[in-house]
């Protein structure tokens, strides 16, 4: 593998995603093998990224959030399996049962805020405390689902354990973060988003309409547990380093966070998650990441953790799938993580054919829910469940659907195809059971 492969590689997706600009950084055993700048931080101004250019990681935030809650559950301070009712006052009577384990994992069941008509606006306006947005969600949300049953990614839980650390530890959120975990790791720029922050090298971000960029609008700080955290490659490298010792938490607190969430009667949720990481498997390989999307940044974070391989990409566009671009870097460093060169005879064509009509179901909002485990099912009835997918086919129409591979998972079969959406190369993979049913669909 040459370090030009990876450049020339990188540089192809950005003209062809149209990324302004982007950061890279892949670690191996501890030790940095590449860290480079691609592009313009600034296409107004003309300024290059360099290595030290902040950018916006989004819901990447979320796995700082969870560390400072288990921080505080290896002090004895917070119990994972106690009620939100606990720490916070006004909890509605319906989410009684609501407990941190479940906001940890996306198995609440309360409704992403996000998606409810009026409530980002709501949230927006000027002077309202952390307290005062809790009150809103309290008073507007509702459950999608009994906690437990299933599995829905949403901000609100994570705005809600924002919440709670700041009443367990007396001290705001970032004050918290900086004290536990940026100043002890020297996170050098890694801290809010803000906007009326002055931060040395902040990238600009930016918004691609079809036939050129725009400035993004503009944001506000109300997504701060959730997504408010800004840092750059070189920062997030001493983050990857800390999540491999014992600095921040004991080992077993860190395994235990690597643990996918199982729902309704023991079954495999339609996302592997926990503590602010989709966990899952490529090529028999342990796997854990997170995206991380605003209004005018992309990124993404993937550990191969059997392989001690760390893939770190930051970038300037908004809110766009690129996890592929993980995935096909940390396969120039690591041969058992390679895509397949070549796509193989398909062994099931009845199988593709039903996970094809199944993935265009769903992105034309008519999949048929008999083909889906009962976790599924009721997950695609979510607001998220519904929206995702206008996300993920947000380059185009699918020109193509190739059977690249498959393997085995806890009596299911993972089967990975290839993927054309407009001009873009994509991957979808399909976790189906031994009865035929589909478990999970990943885009990457």
């Amino acid at each position: 593998m040459r370090a030009d492969e990876v450049d020339a590689y990188v540089e192809a997706q950005m003209r062809q995603l149209h990324i302004p600009g982007a950061s890279l950084a892949v670690v191996r055993q501890g030790r940095i093998v590449k860290l480079k700048a691609y592009g313009l931080a600034s296409l107004e101004l003309k300024v290059p990224v360099s290595n030290d250019s902040v950018f916006e990681i989004g819901s990447i935030s979320k796995q700082f959030t969870a560390v400072a809650v288990m921080m505080l559950v290896e002090e004895g301070r917070i119990g994972l399996d106690d009620r939100v009712s606990k720490y916070l006052a006004g909890v509605p009577e319906a989410w009684g049962t609501v407990t941190i384990r479940h906001l940890l994992t996306h198995t609440s069941g309360i409704q992403n805020y996000l998606l409810v008509p009026g409530l980002l606006e709501a949230t927006e306006r000027s002077g309202l405390t952390h307290d005062d947005i809790a009150r809103l969600f309290f008073d507007r949300l509702s459950l999608e689902f009994q906690p437990g049953a299933t599995w829905a990614y949403t901000n609100t839980g994570y705005l809600l354990l924002g919440n709670i650390i700041e009443k367990v530890s007396g001290k705001p959120y970032f004050e918290f973060l900086t004290e536990k975990i940026f100043r002890p790791l020297d996170m050098q720029v890694t801290g809010s988003s803000a906007p009326a922050t002055i931060v040395p090298g902040r990238a600009a971000g930016y918004e691609w309409t079809g036939s050129g960029f725009i400035n993004r609008p503009p944001l506000t700080e109300n997504a701060y547990a959730a997504g408010s955290i800004v840092s750059t490659p070189s920062d997030l490298v001493k983050w990857d380093a800390a999540l491999n010792g014992e600095m921040l938490l004991r080992r077993p607190t860190r395994n235990q966070m690597w643990e996918a969430a199982k729902v309704g009667e023991g079954d495999p949720a339609p996302f592997g998650y926990n503590c602010g990481w989709f966990i899952d498997q490529y090529h028999g390989h342990r796997v854990v990441s997170h995206s991380g999307g605003t209004p005018g940044f992309s990124s993404v974070f993937y550990r191969f953790l059997d392989d001690g391989l760390s893939v770190i990409l930051l970038t300037n566009r908004a809110d766009r799938v690129i996890d592929h671009m993980a995935v096909d870097v940390a396969g120039q460093y690591a041969a058992g993580l390679a895509r397949p060169r070549n796509s193989p005879a398909d062994p099931d064509p009845k199988v593709s054919e039903m996970l094809l009509a199944a993935l265009l179901g769903l992105r034309a909002g008519r999949a048929d829910p008999k083909v889906f485990t009962p976790p599924m099912q009721l997950f695609l009835t979510t607001a998220v469940g519904k929206e995702v997918w206008a996300w993920v086919f947000a380059d185009g129409e699918l020109k193509s659907f190739t059977f690249s591979e498959s393997e085995s998972w806890e009596g299911m079969r993972i089967l990975r195809y290839k993927a054309v959406l407009g001009d873009a190369t994509r991957w979808f993979s399909f976790t189906v059971s031994a009865d035929q049913k589909i478990a999970q669909i990943h885009w990457w």
